[in-house]
């Protein structure tokens, strides 16, 4: 049999692909390439996907397009929600035509396309039952490599190390975005087989698999898989207890399983199982505890979504691009501080880098339009006919089941997480509960003596001719062909970038910033970096086009803002300064060192009344840390660090004043607008500290 399955994967290569997907999920956490200090788009996980699947293509696929192979028949359903990807996914391209970023759009539209082909490739795999049974035997694996991880992170990670592991410095597992979203997906699913297995051995394995994934959802500490992950077990539990095609092969499995996921969830509220011999606190199920009031993340999701209506408000139908979010994210903030003056949440996150709306639908709406969104609720709502007509079959609706059930915690999850799609890894696990619910739908009219599986009902299936299949498979190979090189070039460029930055020798990192350039010379990242190292050069006036190519694309914190600013300002553009930190008092009104920032400006154009106004402003925001970001900013650290010790109420020391990142650009502004200081006072005592 092991010899017959062989000779199946060297026919068709593409078996292989559909088999060993699950090992795509390891690697973000495969060690050894450079990074850089700030991440650019996502590579690992498309590269490693995309590349075999470009070669599984590429082979000659002959042999697999025979009129009489069983594939050569596809359900109408299935094709329909085939179609309905296609046509999101084809919008999602179109959307790079109108996009501020167009490479960001063509980065998710290459992650819908290998998605795409992924789904019908799953589906068609159904007819070969031994790769699907490799592959969730594969992804089994995955899930105990990081459920183990994540657990020996949890318990004993911080004591094995100076504490760099604990949940507040962002440890490798948990808080890291798609790995609960991947675990809550994987929970239900092997759940489900834990139920519906024959064999004991098989099923208490998918069983304890089951349990070591719940475990992972609750110590992601993240709030949005755990929610999505406990609705999807009580539907495949109140499923398998109401539906009677749905009910397990034996009652006391249920119960044990029941019994186990609850003995997991109450272990959370234990300190010491749930937080290292730290306070609970720090567990996902305590967060769900914390009031919106001192929930400064839930309440910057708020600030988030507001922003992304405002998007959706400005452009209705077409949307503002795929994943253009952080393109269009200053001026949309700006437009809603306008719109809602007194809310809290406008003096919220301006230290951050905001990427996403933290929440998929809300996103999608912004970046795509009403359009796109349309197209996306119909592929949705082809896959709910789906999984309504899977549960119709007479013997396999409960495995059908678990994986709509993962499908519908990674949906709840969307709701209020950044990762959902946009995390390579997810985004397949959601594809791959997916096509398990497709098989089960297309074979659900089968007549109930014994069918094979892989024949489908005359009434509900489509002949596809070996011609058109060819050109299906040429076309499919021509995607994944884009979507390696997209992947490649990030992969080249994020790796250079990451030696650049790492580099002591100028010369060669210039020489890597510029190579990094060519291979991803639309990374908003690198641009970024290398402008940055250009300005510490002292070379503004190079430094500026890099600056304003990344402002434009997503780096625009105020922190950003000012950097750009006193780029512009020491290259003899100070009018050009004085409106990038307009745009930045616009986006972040209620930040007091932006407006302190600005009012340099104004001074420095001759403008004394306007920067009396902002200085003003700030101080009606918060008066002590204006004057001590006016004493920085205006006379520099010793005369702040003097004045604060002189008056300590009314003036806060530079090490008081926040975002934490802005102190440390102006002072290295500061070293080019008073040279005199750059040997005296605490830089020389800071320069004869490091020497010790």
């Amino acid at each position: 049999m092991r010899t017959h399955t062989l000779r199946q994967f060297a026919r068709e290569p593409l078996l292989i692909v559909c088999a060993l997907w699950p090992l795509v999920l390891l690697a973000p956490h495969i060690p050894g390439l450079p990074r850089p200090s700030i991440q650019g788009l996502p590579w690992r996980q498309e590269l490693l996907f995309a590349l075999p699947l470009c070669l599984a293509l590429a082979l000659p696929a002959r042999r697999g397009l025979k009129s009489n192979d069983p594939a050569a028949r596809a359900d109408r359903l299935h094709v329909l929600t085939l179609l309905a990807a296609v046509a999101f996914t084809a919008w999602v391209w179109l959307s790079a035509l109108w996009s501020a970023s167009p490479f960001s759009a063509a980065n998710l539209a290459s992650q819908w396309s290998a998605y795409t082909i992924f789904f019908a490739l799953s589906v068609s795999s159904a007819a070969r039952p031994r790769a699907s049974r490799l592959a969730f035997v594969t992804a089994g694996v995955v899930v105990w490599i990081l459920g183990v991880s994540c657990a020996a992170e949890t318990w004993v990670g911080a004591a094995l190390t100076d504490g760099s592991l604990r949940a507040d410095l962002k440890p490798l597992l948990r808080g890291s975005g798609g790995f609960g979203e991947m675990m809550a997906v994987a929970t239900p699913l092997f759940a489900a087989l834990a139920l519906y297995l024959r064999r004991p051995a098989r099923a208490v394995t998918c069983g304890a698999t089951a349990a070591l994934a719940w475990l992972a959802t609750l110590q992601s500490l993240e709030r949005a898989p755990f929610i999505g992950g406990a609705a999807g077990l009580v539907m495949l539990f109140a499923f398998a207890l109401l539906k009677r095609n749905c009910r397990p092969r034996h009652p006391a499995r249920a119960f044990a399983l029941a019994a186990v996921f609850a003995a997991v969830l109450a272990s959370q509220w234990l300190p010491s199982f749930s937080a290292a011999g730290d306070s609970a606190a720090g567990t996902t199920v305590a967060r769900l505890q914390t009031s919106l009031k001192d929930d400064d993340s839930a309440r910057a999701r708020l600030l988030f979504w507001g922003v992304g209506f405002e998007m959706l408000r400005e452009r209705p139908l077409l949307g503002v691009g795929a994943n253009n979010y952080e393109a269009a994210f200053p001026e949309a903030r700006a437009r809603f501080a306008e719109r809602h003056p007194d809310s809290p949440l406008v003096a919220m996150t301006e230290q951050l880098l905001v990427v996403y709306a933290h929440n998929e639908y809300v996103q999608m709406a912004a970046e795509l339009g009403a359009v796109g969104l349309a197209l996306f609720l119909l592929f949705a709502a082809a896959l709910a006919c789906t999984f309504l007509r899977a549960l119709r079959h007479p013997t396999k609706a409960l495995p059908a089941l678990g994986a709509g059930a993962g499908a519908l915690a990674f949906a709840i999850s969307s709701g209020a997480s950044a990762s959902s799609f946009r995390y390579f890894g997810g985004g397949l696990l959601f594809f791959f509960a997916a096509s398990v619910v497709a098989r089960v739908a297309a074979s659900v009219n089968e007549s109930r003596d014994g069918a094979r599986d892989s024949s489908l009902s005359p009434g509900t299936s489509l002949a596809v001719q070996p011609r058109a299949r060819r050109a299906l498979v040429r076309f499919a190979f021509a995607a994944s062909l884009v979507v390696t090189c997209c992947a490649a070039l990030r992969a080249a460029g994020t790796v250079l970038h990451g030696m650049a930055q790492s580099s002591a020798d100028r010369a060669r990192a210039e020489r890597l910033y510029e190579a990094s350039l060519v291979a991803d010379g639309w990374s908003a990242q690198t641009h970024f970096g290398y402008g940055v190292w250009l300005y510490a050069q002292r070379r503004a006036a190079d430094a500026l086009p890099h600056l304003r190519y990344a402002a434009a694309r997503g780096f625009n914190s105020s922190t950003c803002f000012a950097r750009l600013a006193a780029a512009e300002a020491e290259a003899g553009e100070a009018a050009a300064a004085e409106r990038t930190l307009a745009l930045g008092v616009r986006a972040y009104p209620r930040s007091v060192f932006l407006r302190v920032r600005h009012a340099l400006a104004l001074e420095g154009s001759g403008r004394s009344d306007d920067a009396a106004l902002e200085i003003s402003a700030a101080e009606l925001i918060d008066s002590r840390s204006a004057r001590g970001w006016r004493q920085l900013i205006f006379n520099d650290i010793d005369a702040a660090i003097a004045a604060a010790k002189g008056d300590p109420a009314r003036v806060a020391l530079p090490g008081e004043l926040q975002p934490e990142d802005a102190v440390f650009a102006v002072l290295q502004e500061n070293e080019r607008r008073f040279p005199e200081s750059a040997n005296t006072g605490w830089r020389a005592q800071m320069r004869s500290f490091k020497m010790q």
